[in-house]
C-alpha cells in the first residue's frame, strides 16, 4: 500500500479534482448501505474510487470502442464484406411475429412497473435494452441493415448477462402483481428470440472474429461506464450495480473490488457466449440457407 501511495503522489490534484466532481455531481447519498433494497445507491465505494474508476475506464472503453469499431467497418475488411452484403432468407413467419409480440408485451411491462416504483431509469439496465435492441432489430424491415445486423452480433456475444440474471435474480425488491413473473419472461424472452432468428434465416450471424468480440466488450462497457455511471451518479440509483454488488458471495468477499472483477468476468463471459454458446446452437439447429 506503501508504494501505491508513493506512485500516486503526482496524479494526487487530478484524483482530487475527479473525487469533487463526483461529489459535485451526486445526489446525497448515505454511507451506509441498505442490503436489503437493491434500487438505492450509497457511498459504500468512496467517491474518490468513482471519480477513478470513472475516468480510466471511461477513457479505456472509448478508445477500444473506436478502434475496434473503426477495424469492422473498414471496407477492406472481410466483417464489412459480410455486413454489406447479407440478404435474409423470406418473409417473417408466424412463431417471429409471436416472439416479437411477447418480448413488446413483456418490456412494455416492465416499463409500467419501473414507472410505478418511480425507477424509470432503470429501463437502462443492460437487459432491458438488450431486449429494446433485439426489439428494434426484430421490427426493422430492412433485415439487410447494417446497424442493425452489427447490433445483433454485438448481442450475440452479451447474452451472458441475460444467463447471469437468471442464475442469480435479484427480487429484492420485487411487489408489483406480475413483477416476478415477467422479470424471468422476459429474460427467457431475451435468449430464446436469437435462437430463432439465428434459425430463420433472415438475421445475420457473422462468423466468430475477435475483432467483433472486443468491439462487443467494448461497447457494452463504454455503455457501462460512462453513460449508467453517468446516471447513477445524477440519479443516486443503483444502476446496474454501479454503487454496491448483488447479493452474491464472492463479491461481498472482493469487497470493494467488485466492479474490477465484473469487468474481468465480462470480458471473458463475451468469449465463452459467443464462441461457446452460440456456435453451439449454430451447430444443431437446421438453419435455412442463407443468401450473400
Amino acid at each position: 500500500m506503501a508504494v501505491l501511495s508513493v506512485l500516486g503522489r503526482p496524479f494526487t490534484p487530478l484524483f482530487n479534482s475527479l473525487e469533487r466532481w463526483v461529489r459535485a455531481i451526486s445526489k446525497d447519498l448515505p454511507e451506509e448501505t441498505d442490503w436489503t433494497d437493491s434500487t438505492k445507491g450509497s457511498w459504500y465505494l468512496h467517491p474518490r474510487q468513482h471519480g477513478i474508476e470513472f475516468f480510466m475506464l471511461s477513457t479505456g472503453f472509448a478508445a477500444t470502442s473506436y478502434y475496434y469499431l473503426s477495424k469492422v467497418l473498414n471496407p477492406a475488411s472481410t466483417t464489412w464484406k459480410i455486413l454489406s452484403s447479407f440478404r435474409p432468407v423470406g418473409p417473417a413467419t408466424k412463431i417471429e411475429k409471436v416472439l416479437f409480440v411477447s418480448l413488446l408485451g413483456s418490456f412494455a411491462l416492465t416499463a409500467v412497473h419501473k414507472v410505478i416504483r418511480k425507477n424509470k431509469m432503470f429501463m437502462l439496465q443492460p437487459c432491458h435494452m438488450s431486449a429494446a435492441l433485439l426489439l428494434v432489430t426484430l421490427y426493422n424491415p430492412n433485415k439487410s441493415s447494417i446497424f442493425t445486423n452489427l447490433l445483433f452480433n454485438i448481442y450475440l456475444h452479451t447474452q451472458w448477462g441475460a444467463i447471469g440474471a437468471l442464475a442469480f435474480p435479484d427480487l429484492r425488491d420485487h411487489y408489483l402483481l406480475g413483477e416476478t413473473f415477467n422479470f424471468f419472461a422476459e429474460h427467457i424472452l431475451i435468449l430464446a428470440a436469437p435462437v430463432y432468428m439465428i434459425y430463420s434465416g433472415r438475421y445475420l450471424v457473422m462468423p466468430t472474429s475477435k475483432d467483433m468480440a472486443l468491439l462487443s466488450f467494448s461497447i457494452f462497457s463504454f455503455f457501462h461506464s460512462p453513460i449508467l455511471h453517468i446516471c447513477a451518479l445524477k440519479s443516486g440509483q443503483n444502476l446496474n450495480y454501479l454503487f454496491s454488488p448483488p447479493p452474491i458471495d464472492t463479491l461481498f468477499k472482493v469487497g470493494r473490488a467488485y466492479r474490477l472483477v465484473l469487468y474481468t468476468t465480462a470480458f471473458g463471459a463475451v468469449f465463452i457466449t459467443r464462441y461457446g454458446l452460440v456456435e453451439a446452437i449454430i451447430s444443431i439447429l437446421p438453419r435455412k440457407a442463407l443468401r450473400m
